[in-house]
């Protein structure tokens, strides 16, 4: 930018009419005119010269300025089209929710998930709804693919979720085809464990597993997961049994909690 107004001030009429002026009187002293010509020669391509830097100057300021603007602009547009994929995905999400909870004869309320609980070692869930909106201790959480978990604590304005990944969370569930009733107790990551379900009982692989309704606090026929492997030992009395829980852990963001009591009966 200095060497560019250096040049500007080169060019000014008053500055180049000085110079001219003062060369002149010199060169008429000597007379000599062929000398003269020369000299208005060089001025003007001394200005030629001038004219052209200038122009690189400003062409270079120009095209930086303009590709810091695209830049900007570029930016703007990629952040904006990535919010209304954002948007798109989340309207998918909440049409999917609007559709479960028409269908279902429960009464759900939705709630987002806000954080991971604070505790060491257990898979919770923190959710952005709480007593004030009529959450309390026990009740299940569920979303379209099936069940997430229950309530373990709850604040006036969030509650925790305790999920079926927990190490210490059982459900009572049964096996869709033979009927049988055994319980399911987190298997290790993303992966849980169908017990006391005798040798005797067929079991294949894809089978799907329910909550069985033996329970205080989930509602029959709410999909845990699929068999995904059968262990056998004949010296035992009952299958290890490894299953694919319905619900994608590592995607949740909205779930519902299940707000229609169950009747008291005895069970989990």
């Amino acid at each position: 930018m200095k060497i560019q107004t250096y040049l500007s001030l080169l060019k000014r009429p008053v500055a180049l009419l000085l110079l001219y002026i003062l060369l002149s009187v010199l060169l008429m002293q000597t007379g000599d005119n062929s000398a003269l010509r020369g000299i208005r020669w060089t001025m003007l391509q001394v200005v030629e010269w001038i004219d052209d830097v200038q122009a690189g100057f400003y062409l270079t300021e120009t095209v930086m300025k303009e590709n810091e603007t695209l830049k900007a602009e570029n930016f703007d547009l990629r952040m904006t089209r990535q919010q209304m994929r954002e948007l798109y995905h989340e309207n998918q999400r909440l049409k999917e929710m609007l559709d479960f909870s028409e269908r279902a004869s429960l009464k759900y309320l939705l709630a987002r998930v806000v954080g991971s609980g604070p505790e060491t070692g257990i898979r919770t869930f923190i959710l952005n709804v709480g007593s004030d909106d009529g959450v309390g201790e026990n009740m299940a959480v569920v979303n379209p693919d099936g069940l997430v978990g229950k309530i373990k604590a709850v604040t006036p304005g969030q509650s925790q979720v305790q999920t079926l990944l927990d190490p210490n969370f059982f459900v009572s569930a049964r096996l869709e085809a033979s009927r049988v009733v055994g319980d399911v107790g987190g298997g290790g990551d993303f992966e849980l464990a169908l017990n006391h379900i005798p040798t005797n009982i067929p079991v294949e692989p894809g089978e799907l597993v329910l909550t069985s309704g033996m329970s205080r606090i989930y509602h029959p026929g709410l999909k845990i997961g699929v068999v995904t492997e059968i262990k056998e030992d004949t010296r035992d009395l009952f299958q290890e049994i490894l299953i694919r829980p319905s619900v994608n852990f590592r995607s949740v963001e909205e779930v519902f909690v299940v707000l229609t009591p169950l009747p008291e009966v005895a069970g989990k």
